[in-house]
């Protein structure tokens, strides 16, 4: 346990923003999970959600990291991931596009994605979680390859990134570096599953959810712990 807080501490310390340096007494949430995570995706409206409930709570997103460096096809992992995307969407309704499954030569590596997301927050830290919830629609609806790095540029480019600067920064090899640094923190910390909500209040730190939740439960747990209604 005091590895897992030690770990969350510099986890908030390293990606705070200037005020939330300031503040570091201040409730946050902290979101560990993988734009190319089946349950990530259905849970975003319930991560909104909860969002939508604490405003003025600040709010950190981690790449966990799925399968990075993954070897396996898509036609690999057809039949589990068929599985498991139909029962995604009986629980949440989202909804998804089974064709890429029957590509087999399309390797399900999910660093490329993540990296995707941490080049686009990098470069302008607001359009982190827009980046992450295009990445998913993108994948998951549009069935973009999880390698295609013009399709990342591409989303870049619709959010007002400069496209070379973006394709620049994503080929370098510190952006993988990067990448994989954010992936071992939320190994570190002890996220197994994704998503995985975090709350740190008051000093102390609360697993919110630990896979996929309804916002209602979450709401309630973090309310009745007084998740930002007191100024600290």
């Amino acid at each position: 346990m005091n590895r897992f807080l030690t770990f969350l501490y510099i986890l908030v310390m390293s990606t705070a923003t200037f005020d939330q340096l300031q503040g570091q007494s201040k409730d946050t949430l902290i979101y560990v999970g993988d734009p190319l995570c089946s349950w990530c995706y259905g849970f975003g409206p319930e991560l909104d959600s909860v969002r939508s409930a604490f405003p003025d709570v600040p709010f950190e997103m981690v790449m966990g990291g799925l399968r990075p460096g993954g070897r396996e096809s898509m036609a690999d992992l057809r039949d589990f991931l068929r599985e498991h995307w139909g029962e995604v969407y009986k629980a949440t309704k989202m909804p998804f596009n089974f064709a890429i499954l029957d590509q087999g030569n399309v390797i399900y590596d999910t660093e490329y994605a993540c990296r995707a997301v941490i080049v686009a927050g990098q470069m302008n830290p607001e359009l982190k979680i827009p980046f992450f919830k295009a990445v998913q629609k993108a994948f998951y609806q549009d069935n973009i390859l999880p390698n295609d790095v013009d399709a990342y540029v591409q989303i870049a480019i619709k959010m007002g990134l400069d496209g070379k600067e973006y394709h620049e920064r994503f080929r370098d090899r510190q952006s993988k570096a990067d990448t994989y640094s954010e992936i071992d923190l939320a190994g570190a910390m002890g996220v197994r599953a994704f998503p995985t909500l975090i709350a740190k209040m008051n000093g102390k730190f609360y697993i919110a959810a630990n896979g996929y939740t309804k916002s209602e439960i979450i709401i309630a747990k973090l309310k009745g712990r007084g998740l930002g209604q007191i100024d600290r």
